[in-house]
């Protein structure tokens, strides 16, 4: 089969990832060097793998249907009756709507306070995470270089296969672990052979952008009018990119973990990962890590921005905008400022 040596390659990595993970110690009292600031943790065989967060309103996703609710900003975060015993790995909000896809092709989709819908889909792949726009164009992404493409905000589905030997001599198809769509419709998806890819045409083609030997996880791209975006993965990759995705360069982290989300906004970066969480201020120029034991001994992965907003006097409402992450034993937690 043409994806066996690229199935034992990655089953070799994800066996060190978990053996890593393993032998985490348990979190221990807050120490002076925190980073972050623990607002809600689960058991032990919890997980949390994505975070969506727009103003006030959050979810949070993980094993085995959990799904965690905040609506005020991150500061209290309620239990959503679980929809499915399947792990939930991608979500995404864009209005009112929302998308959450996971283990064997599971798709569901809300609109407002609604519930939950189960979508029926053609699909079986695990679907690794969505992007959502506000015209409804819905991206989903997956093992084996799946792609599902929506222009309904989830509720029907169709697939496309770009030729992967155009990316790799093999024809290997690379696991796909995160999907992004632009104001005007155009999509970017990455993942593994260090590879972005970017369409503008709804799918029909897909150039690269990037590529290299390190996975690329999470990209990011901020909200504040800079064209500014960045993509993080394996060994301590970051990429930046200056031209919204056109084109991307690589920055040195000053790390070798696995870093496996990021969030940016106003020259601020925050980079979630296994035992690491790197912080930029100058808009990557420069990376500092942490002490913080709750970081070193554990991971990270979802990483999000929330607003609270409260009421100051006749004049209007204070907004405090704070960062999450997500990760081991359920956690929620808050980026120290």
């Amino acid at each position: 089969m043409k994806n066996s040596k690229f199935a034992a390659r990655l089953t070799k990595y994800c066996a060190a990832v978990i053996t890593s993970l393993l032998l985490a110690a348990p979190v221990s009292a807050q120490d002076a060097s925190d980073a972050i600031e623990i607002v809600r943790q689960g058991i032990p065989h919890d997980a949390l793998f994505a975070l969506d967060m727009s103003g006030e309103n959050g979810l949070a996703i993980g094993a085995f249907g959990l799904m965690l609710e905040t609506n005020d900003g991150g500061n209290s975060w309620n239990l959503v009756e679980p929809k499915t015993p399947a792990a939930l790995l991608g979500v995404a909000r864009a209005g009112d709507k929302q998308i959450v896809v996971g283990q064997g092709g599971l798709v569901m989709t809300r609109e407002g306070d609604g519930d939950w819908t189960i979508v029926d889909t053609p699909f079986d792949q695990r679907l690794l995470n969505v992007a959502l726009s506000e015209s409804g164009r819905a991206v989903t992404i997956g093992e084996f270089g799946f792609i599902g493409i929506s222009d309904d905000s989830g509720k029907t589905w169709r697939t496309v296969t770009p030729n992967w030997e155009d990316y790799n001599e093999d024809g290997y198809e690379p696991h796909l672990y995160d999907a992004e769509i632009q104001a005007d419709g155009t999509m970017l998806i990455a993942g593994e052979f260090g590879l972005i890819l970017r369409s503008t045409d709804n799918g029909e083609t897909w150039p690269a952008v990037a590529s290299g030997d390190q996975s690329v996880f999470d990209m990011h791209f901020a909200r504040d009018e800079s064209n500014t975006a960045y993509a993080v993965g394996q060994e301590g990759l970051i990429l930046k990119s200056t031209d919204n995705g056109n084109s991307w360069n690589r920055l040195d982290g000053g790390t070798k973990a696995n870093l496996l989300g990021v969030w940016s906004g106003n020259s601020e970066v925050v980079i979630t990962g296994i035992r690491e969480m790197l912080r930029s201020s100058d808009d990557g120029a420069s990376f500092t890590n942490t002490a913080d034991i709750k970081i070193i001994r554990h991971w990270f992965q979802g990483v999000a921005a929330g607003v609270k907003e409260t009421k100051a006097g006749d004049e209007g409402f204070l907004r405090e905008q704070s960062i999450y992450v997500v990760g081991h034993k359920a956690t929620i937690a808050r980026v120290a400022k």
